[in-house]
């Protein structure tokens, strides 16, 4: 018999990325992988491999909105609640783990009440609500950012789970061996695109346009928007809606000009590269910006806050870094020392369930 283990994870690249490296993970260690999610989380564009089987659950949020979404996301809870109980008595998992977000909380209290082990996974440097909750009913709590959650027996540093195909990226050191006429950057707003790097990116650029190569990831349905300003200013760049395999263009970046979402800094950093962040203004709990932080306070990157000053900033952070490549070169080596590069093996070798009674079978070849 095939032990079975839920993954809980939906909504952005945030939650479902992480949690899709430890799946296949586990896949590969044959155990079977029961995903919760919902019917429209990124979770049904990225999970290509047929051997997860998906259950979309009825969750919403709650936070912030007014009455009549708190009443529906209440409801929802309670639907997704009993929607979860129905799925874990009849696959009967060795545990389940979550990775954040509003559908965690009822999965995680449902396996709480059929004494089913929880375990948590939080990529931010500020908990979300949901994993505030999960983190008391917990058996581990897998933080990204040292710090998250009050250090605890139960409370483990690992960083985010990364793919294993980043690990084929050109190293640093190779990377930024010698000052380039031209550097190329890679430009993205998150799973979701960013309007404001669509609109305010590209007039910025027209300065170093002979000293640049650009590649910008602009979201769905916006390229032709993006093209035009880009054609606009005379600038050679190409456009794409969205990226299965971004992996090879932090391979091809010099530079990277990103949101500061945890998924996309562990990214950055398991790559080597350096980046200029630009914190989500409307993050919950301003998250994005403490993320980015911690990276500048570690002199791994340079953040530049959405305000007036926007593009004088990004203007003059550009041209120092192009005439001082040094500089790039300095922050793609501190980052890489930020989080942890084997995040997955130290949740899996965490998890009792796999490690003594399983004797150590997700990691056995």
């Amino acid at each position: 018999m095939i032990d079975k283990i839920i993954i809980v994870a939906t909504g952005t690249g945030g939650h479902v990325v992480p949690a899709l490296a430890i799946a296949n993970v586990l896949l590969k260690k044959n155990y079977s992988i029961t995903w919760l999610g919902t019917k429209k989380g990124i979770e049904n564009k990225l999970i290509k491999n047929n051997l997860i089987t998906v259950h979309h659950i009825d969750s919403s949020g709650i936070r912030g909105k007014n009455l009549f979404v708190i009443i529906k996301g209440l409801f929802n809870f309670i639907r997704s609640f009993i929607q979860t109980i129905i799925v874990l008595m009849k696959e009967k998992p060795l545990f389940i783990i979550g990775f954040g977000g509003y559908i965690s909380t009822s999965a995680s209290l449902a396996a709480f009440f059929l004494r089913i082990p929880v375990y948590v996974h939080e990529s931010n440097s500020i908990a979300g609500t949901a994993n505030k909750i999960n983190h008391f009913i917990s058996k581990k709590t897998f933080e990204t950012f040292p710090g998250t959650f009050q250090n605890s027996q139960k409370v483990i540093h690992s960083g985010n789970p990364i793919k294993d195909v980043f690990k084929n990226i050109e190293n640093t050191e190779k990377k930024y061996s010698f000052d380039k006429k031209e550097i190329n950057i890679l430009i993205f707003g998150g799973s979701q695109g960013a309007k404001f790097f669509n609109e305010m990116i590209p007039p910025c650029l027209s300065q170093f346009k002979d000293r640049i190569n650009i590649v910008h990831i602009c979201g769905l349905k916006n390229k032709d928007s993006v093209v035009n300003s880009y054609s606009n200013y005379n600038i050679n760049a190409e456009v794409i809606e969205f990226s299965y395999n971004i992996e090879n263009f932090y391979n091809w970046a010099d530079l990277i000009i990103s949101r500061s979402g945890s998924m996309t800094l562990s990214e950055i950093a398991i790559s080597g590269r350096a980046s200029i962040l630009i914190p989500y203004l409307y993050a919950t709990d301003n998250h994005q910006f403490t993320n980015a932080k911690y990276l500048e306070n570690n002199k791994s990157a340079i953040v530049i806050e959405e305000n007036k000053d926007f593009s004088e900033n990004l203007y003059q952070t550009l041209s120092e870094l192009i005439h001082n490549q040094q500089d790039m070169y300095n922050m793609a080596l501190n980052v890489k020392s930020l989080f942890p590069s084997n995040s997955s093996d130290i949740i899996l070798k965490n998890i009792k369930e796999l490690n003594e009674k399983y004797n150590n079978s997700a990691f056995k070849e």
